[in-house]
């Protein structure tokens, strides 16, 4: 895949500040994400390059976007699914990823494909490294500090989030297929159960 050209300055007519200046406080955490990380993980894009090809396959969806919606989707605990949804209708992930309120988003594989694409070619703690930096910078973190971070928590979270997502899934097409072939009184006792879950 090719990558797509970067502008970090989203439109003025289009953006949530512009919009509703006064929906999010100063002290929100999606004003402050935008404040704060965006422009880290805007300069971590060179870094990102290094995965794509320069010319040639279709155009990518922009890697740091990719890059703050993997933060952001740890952050809330959300599986794929659920933050492809958010970056498509939530005011606060456009705020936070420097989006146009008419932005579409991507698929929910694309996340999964980006984290494939990070590890294979050993970015995979880009993010952490930048926001990391910006927090030391901060005075948020010592620079020599005696705790351990590591950034191999945060992709093991979202992955597993994404097992599970699969597990449901089938369950849910399992139950679907099975409910038209069993009666009331041939389905377990458990079976609302399963369908609840």
């Amino acid at each position: 895949m090719s990558l797509p050209t970067f502008d970090t300055q989203s439109s003025l007519f289009c953006s949530v500040t512009t919009l509703a200046p006064g929906l999010f406080s100063e002290t929100d955490r999606y004003k402050l994400f935008a404040q704060k990380i965006w422009p880290v993980l805007a300069g971590a894009r060179p870094q990102l390059e290094t995965c794509y090809a320069t010319t040639n396959g279709r155009a990518a969806f922009e890697p740091v976007v990719l890059l703050g919606a993997l933060i952001l989707q740890f952050m809330e605990r959300a599986p794929d699914r659920q933050a492809a949804d958010l970056v498509r209708y939530h005011l606060g992930w456009k705020l936070a990823l420097n989006l146009e309120i008419g932005e579409r988003g991507f698929h929910a594989t694309t996340l999964v494909t980006f984290r494939d694409r990070l590890e294979k070619n050993g970015q995979a703690k880009v993010a952490f490294d930048a926001v990391l930096e910006a927090l030391q910078e901060e005075g948020l973190v010592p620079k020599r500090g005696r705790q351990r971070l590591d950034s191999t928590n945060v992709l093991g979270l979202v992955a597993r989030m994404s097992r599970l997502e699969c597990v449901r899934e089938t369950l849910r097409l399992a139950l679907e297929e099975l409910a038209p072939a069993l009666t009331e009184l041939q389905r377990p006792d458990f079976w609302a159960l399963l369908g609840k879950r």
